[in-house]
């Protein structure tokens, strides 16, 4: 939230997780290909199939969403959106400054995905997992951003992502899972990441606090398996739907109804409950009306 006030303690608090936030979500979504389709033999063609549904889809629709929503809010932002048939369509392919920015996540999965013969081909041999994953760290470092002039459908910085997916597929098909799940692991971690965090090494500091969050969710699960059990099937769905409730309660509740500055963590604290549960209510509700095209749209089974 910015009420145009410098509220440090907003900064405070995310900027410890900012090399691991994406990071992490990404590695997920290259362990969970290897764990759901590439162990399981899946086929190119029901791959495709697949993802078109799940994350083309959602994309298509919620561009549409996040464009005439901006739209909608458009004299309360500082970023305006000047709308024109051509500014419509490059928001489909080109993200930084446009109403989309927050769905290059699901531009940079659908480019990944269509590595997937690549990626079920490395995996029939532990030294192909191992060499390329070499690969994606030299890969990491080169600078694409004078190969075309602008940065179509997030190409640009695939190579910045493409390390921590394979690094998910690398974790899952090696079971290096199985030799982290204790407190000393946790600890060197822990360690290591705040190090590599004060010394501004970040494919290292991201690396480290994956393995933070893998050790440290193995071993809560053990004592408390449900902790996260009301929202953890709609991760996928709050990133898609929390911005727009998010800045509801920033632009509108806050700013423009009860704006009082002794009230800011309230609605600090409220922004954040709002984008965790509201997008798992719709996703309910909408899971329940058991239209296949709907749930199509919100990237749901």
């Amino acid at each position: 939230m910015s009420t145009g006030l410098n509220h440090q303690f907003c900064s405070d608090i995310s900027y410890p997780f900012n090399p691991l936030r994406m990071p992490l979500f990404i590695f997920c979504s290259g362990g969970l290909l290897y764990l759901s389709r590439i162990s399981k033999n899946w086929s190119v063609k029901s791959l495709y199939i697949d993802k078109a549904k799940r994350i083309f889809i959602p994309f298509i629709f919620f561009s549409f969403i996040y464009y005439f929503l901006k739209l909608l809010v458009n004299k309360y932002v500082k970023t305006q959106v000047d709308f024109s048939l051509g500014n419509f369509l490059e928001s489909f392919i080109i993200f930084e400054g446009h109403p989309t920015a927050p769905l290059w996540f699901l531009a940079t999965l659908m480019t990944l995905m269509l590595m997937y013969p690549l990626f079920r081909f490395l995996c029939n041999k532990v030294f192909y997992v191992v060499s390329f994953f070499l690969f994606c760290v030299v890969f990491y470092y080169i600078d694409l951003t004078s190969l075309l002039p602008y940065n179509f459908f997030y190409i640009l910085k695939i190579n910045h992502y493409l390390i921590y997916f394979f690094f998910g597929i690398f974790f899952f098909r090696l079971k290096i899972y199985q030799f982290i799940d204790n407190w000393y692991y946790l600890f060197i971690f822990i360690t290591l990441y705040i190090i590599t965090y004060y010394y501004h090494i970040d494919l290292l500091c991201s690396i480290l606090g994956i393995l933070w969050m893998i050790s440290m969710s193995m071993i809560v699960s053990r004592y408390i398996p449900n902790l996260l059990s009301s929202y953890r099937e709609y991760i996928y769905q709050i990133y898609l739907l929390s911005l727009p409730f998010q800045a509801f309660v920033e632009l509108i509740l806050w700013k423009k109804i009860f704006y009082c500055e002794s009230f800011f963590l309230v609605f600090y604290i409220l922004s954040i409950l709002i984008g965790l549960f509201v997008p798992v209510l719709i996703s309910k509700a909408v899971e329940k009306t058991n239209i296949k095209y709907m749930k199509m749209c919100f990237g749901l089974k």
